[in-house]
């Protein structure tokens, strides 16, 4: 098992979402992991939603939302999904990350 970086995804719009393997050389090739974590950027001033489709209805294809740091105390909110009892369950190309705010986004890092 080791972690992997996949850098920060920071989609340029507010209605069409990058995949969280957005930074590798084929970001539509499928990527198993076993678990993946998805925080926000420490300038983000909005939600970041990981969605479950490129072009998503916020009212039904939403599987996390992250809120926006705060400074008071300093917090880095995220969300983390994974599957310990079955290696490469996931396909991080299948999860979309998709801003309130263009340019905002989240790190994601990825458990193989």
């Amino acid at each position: 098992m080791a972690q992997q970086a996949l850098g920060n995804v920071q989609p340029a719009s507010t209605t069409v979402g990058l995949p969280a393997t957005n930074n590798l050389a084929n970001p539509a090739q499928s990527f198993n992991v076993q678990a993946l974590q998805f925080q926000a950027l420490g300038t983000n001033t909005s939600s970041v939603y990981i969605v479950d489709r490129q072009t998503p209805n916020l009212a039904l294809n939403v599987l996390a939302e992250i809120p926006p740091p705060s400074a008071t105390p300093a917090t880095r909110p995220g969300w983390t999904i994974g599957n310990p009892t079955a290696p490469a369950a996931l396909d991080a190309s299948t999860f979309w990350i998709l801003p309130a705010v263009a340019g905002e986004g989240v790190r994601v890092t990825a458990v193989r």
